[in-house]
């Protein structure tokens, strides 16, 4: 049986047929893109924005891209959409129908490439510091030296510009105060360090040679406000320092017992009075500062791992921690609002071996995590948090040569992450 069409196709009938399911179908899909590029949570006035183990340039321009976020997402799609040959099609169907078909939000996806190597290290690179502001890395190395760096403005190269010189033993750990000329260093030989930076970064000055700790110190951190310096140690013990008003000098007014082995990281949360601990005893400790911050009693162990904790790291905008494991597994954990109680909300499996680091991307909803495979991961938060899913998987070495990555850490406000493995003596910048 054939159809015959008797008269011409009613434009409303176009309308209710094809021009507003589509819409539908456009705006929708338009709309996961576009959070997928520009996430509500976080504001990106850029064009391109790191974002997992993908590139995004999108063809919403710079000035458009701002209304994207929030209450201006609606309108700005709709806008879009429904805009033909620079007019608005609403009262014309035909019109309606074309503009909302034609309309397509490509994205070109390329993976992070390695973009710079920094060699310089007669022996294994330990650990890596981005400062806050300025275009520095501070590297430190089993050659018992802490080398600074500086970055192009492009970020595409990286020059040496001086080595430290003053550790007896390994440099196990670097940490830049966030807002003074000021690097703490730590090491083997049980010493806690404090180097002035000269006023054009070419240099850098000892003016603190702190040594309390009776072992190792592993792992260094800044309050991110206040005067305060806290260090993690072999000898089961986290102290807390309180630098002088020049950052000459700083005098330890606290010893935080609790764990039972190796206190293996430290972490301050960046606005509530907590530091995270990760000992070798498999558990977290959640020491709550003083108001003076002269003391932190224990206010939490976090049970959950069944090996050591490698790593433990703050986001620095939301109520989340993530912990490594010596269990293969990462950790995330939720802050309640109140802060009285904390609950591990996903346990992430995707490494083969102990995960020694684990970081957060500065305003992405992404976390790297750096492993005795060999291998860095970066995982894509849900938008809840209560999961992460792996979208890159990034190589330290060569194929067939497997050792351990034993950091890695982003860029403050550039696309870059920063990792290094046992024998290279190098540490690599990926894109």
């Amino acid at each position: 049986m054939k159809l015959r069409i008797s008269e011409p196709l009613n434009p409303q009938l176009i309308s209710d047929l094809v021009a507003r399911p589509a819409f539908l179908y456009a705006f929708q899909a338009a709309v996961k893109q576009l959070q997928m590029v520009v996430p509500s949570r976080h504001r990106h006035s850029s064009s391109s924005v790191f974002f997992g183990h993908r590139h995004f340039s999108s063809s919403v321009c710079s000035e458009s891209r701002l209304l994207l976020i929030g209450g201006q997402l609606c309108a700005t799609l709709a806008g879009r959409l429904l805009c033909f040959n620079g007019e608005f099609a609403v009262r014309d169907p035909l019109r309606l129908g074309t503009s909302v078909l034609c309309r397509r939000h490509s994205f070109k996806e390329e993976s992070p490439a390695c973009v710079a190597t920094l060699k310089g290290h007669g022996d294994c690179v330990t650990s890596v510091a981005f400062h806050p502001t300025l275009q520095l890395i501070a590297t430190g190395s089993n050659d018992n030296t802490v080398i600074l760096w500086l970055l192009s403005i492009d970020n595409a190269s990286v020059t040496r510009v001086v080595t430290l010189r003053g550790h007896r033993c390994v440099v196990s750990s670097v940490a830049f105060h966030p807002t003074a000329p000021l690097l703490a260093t730590g090491s083997h030989d049980k010493a806690l360090k404090l180097w002035l930076l000269s006023s054009d970064n070419s240099s850098a000055t000892c003016v603190a040679t702190l040594v309390f700790h009776s072992e190792t110190v592993t792992s260094i951190a800044f309050h991110p406000t206040s005067p305060l310096l806290a260090t993690g140690s072999h000898d089961d013990t986290v102290r807390l320092w309180k630098l002088s008003s020049n950052n000459s000098s700083a005098t330890c007014v606290a010893t935080l017992k609790g764990h039972k082995a190796s206190v293996n990281s430290i972490a301050f949360h960046p606005t509530a009075p907590f530091l995270a601990s990760g000992s070798h005893d498999s558990t977290v400790n959640m020491w709550r500062l003083s108001s003076n911050n002269d003391s932190a009693p224990c206010v939490a162990t976090l049970h959950g791992h069944i090996y050591a904790v490698r790593s433990v790291a703050f986001h620095p905008t939301l109520e989340l921690m993530a912990t490594g494991s010596n269990d293969n597994t990462v950790r995330l954990w939720q802050l309640s609002s109140d802060n009285s109680s904390i609950t591990c909300m996903a346990i992430l499996k995707g490494h083969i071996d102990c995960i020694l680091s684990v970081a957060f991307h500065p305003t992405a909803p992404l976390l790297a995590t750096g492993s005795n495979d060999n291998t860095v991961k970066l995982w894509l938060l849900s938008p809840d948090n209560s999961s992460a899913t792996v979208v890159a998987t990034l190589s330290q070495q060569p194929r067939g040569r497997r050792k351990p990555t034993v950091f890695v850490a982003f860029h403050r406000t550039a696309p870059l992450l920063a990792s290094g493995s046992n024998d290279t003596k190098t540490v690599k910048l990926w894109r």
